[in-house]
């Protein structure tokens, strides 16, 4: 791997990490306050995430492992802020019931 390559692998990764970052902020904002432009703008960031991740898998030095663990990560980051957002919403449910 070339240092212009590290570099461009670092900085997709590190755009990765924002991506998914910005898509579980935005769709927990919008679970709270039920605006359109939040929940699009959660939807915009999981698209970036998935093109920053074609752009991994597609045009880095990476190895077979790594970008099979960038394709699932993915594929699972769609789920992640849904199935918190369920928990944390039954657990305090459960709490007012007490």
């Amino acid at each position: 791997m070339t240092p212009a390559q590290m570099l461009a692998t670092a900085l997709l990764l590190g755009g990765f990490v924002t991506a998914a970052g910005a898509y579980g902020l935005l769709y927990c904002a919008a679970q709270i306050s039920d605006h359109k432009m939040i929940r699009a703008g959660g939807h915009l960031s999981y698209m970036g995430l998935c093109l920053i991740a074609f752009a991994l898998v597609a045009f880095t030095p990476l190895h077979v492992g790594w970008k099979v663990l960038v394709a699932v990560s993915c594929a699972i980051y769609l789920m992640i802020p849904p199935v918190t957002w369920r928990y944390l919403a039954r657990l305090h449910r459960e709490e007012r019931i007490r």
